[in-house]
């Protein structure tokens, strides 16, 4: 499955799935024609026609939270985004900041196979409505948790025309989508608002020379004074102490977060800035993240990791907010 890099690549975060729009507007081969039909970027929903049903659209067979078998009949591709709701929710309404849970199967317009499918993977996958295709960003918008939807994306709103890489989808584009779960930004960003701030760990990181400004509940940055001795090994230290769950390996979890490297404050990346929440799954075993392990969410953290001379990496100072086990 295809990722994007995030905003906070020294973190190798999952920032969504295989529909983010990574591929070049440049699009294919020049000379094809077409190669005109490109991906558009930074879509203005309100100014799409959405279509609700269209006569050429594949019918699916199978239930609902399993991969679906599709049957093409005759027609060509609906020229508008078309998003058919085939079982409607009760949940929240999406917006286009919305972090979403879905279980979702795609295929090229005609194919029988999928190109990408998160039930064969055994699970849903989180994503960012604003990291993905605009034809997701723009259909899923306005719809609500629970729904299962079949998408018909044109080739603009999708990877275009053609394919960028020997494995990419290209063309008029089908999907099926089951919307399991949804955060907006906002939600995210407020969720350490009631954490109780450990005065011991504030006063710990103070004599290491590391200071995080910023209120609970809102963005924080994170800063290390001149001459202060870099950490030897990774240490991690709740700041601020939630009241939710406690994270567990293998978790996903939504999250913003700020890192600085050490003696270099102007070097400061912000998901709060910039990208927006960031997604990933926790593993124990990894660095950096598997010190969330045990942290109950709503919780904000230090995490202080130190360099790697052989990999050429310099110490460096994270805050992370855990907003939301998905």
């Amino acid at each position: 499955m295809r990722r994007v890099t995030t905003v906070l690549p020294a973190l190798a975060l999952t920032a969504c799935l295989a529909l983010a729009g990574c591929s070049d507007s440049s699009g294919g081969a020049s000379g094809s024609a077409e190669a005109a039909v490109t991906p558009l970027s930074n879509v203005d929903c309100s100014t799409l026609k959405i279509d609700d049903d269209a006569d050429s659209l594949p019918t699916l067979e199978g239930d609902a939270d399993a991969e679906p078998t599709v049957t093409w009949g005759d027609g060509d591709a609906p020229a508008n985004l078309t998003v058919k709701t085939l079982d409607a929710g009760d949940g929240a309404e999406l917006t286009e900041d919305s972090i979403v849970l879905a279980d979702y199967a795609g295929w090229e317009w005609g194919a029988t196979e999928v190109f990408d499918s998160s039930y064969a993977r055994g699970e849903a996958t989180p994503f960012s409505l604003q990291g993905v295709i605009s034809g997701w960003r723009c259909g899923i918008a306005g719809h609500r948790v629970g729904d299962r939807l079949l998408l018909s994306i044109p080739a603009e709103l999708a990877y275009g025309q053609l394919a960028v890489s020997p494995n990419s989808p290209s063309g008029p584009l089908v999907f099926v989508v089951e919307v399991e779960q949804a955060i907006n930004t906002d939600e995210v960003v407020s969720a350490t608002k009631d954490a109780e701030v450990d005065a011991e760990a504030q006063q710990t990181l103070a004599d290491l020379g590391v200071t995080v400004s910023g209120d609970l509940g809102a963005a924080a940055t994170i800063s290390v004074a001149d001459g202060a001795e870099a950490p030897t090994e990774q240490q991690n230290f709740v700041l601020a102490r939630g009241a939710g769950d406690e994270i567990a390996e293998g978790d996903q979890v939504a999250l913003e977060l700020a890192f600085v490297n050490w003696g270099d404050n102007g070097s400061l990346q912000s998901s709060w800035e910039v990208g927006g929440p960031q997604i990933t799954t926790v593993v124990a075993a990894a660095t950096l993240i598997g010190g969330l392990v045990g942290v109950p969410v709503g919780s904000r953290v230090v995490i202080l990791m130190p360099g790697d001379e052989a990999a050429g990496t310099v110490a460096s100072a994270y805050v992370v907010d855990v907003a939301k086990i998905l």
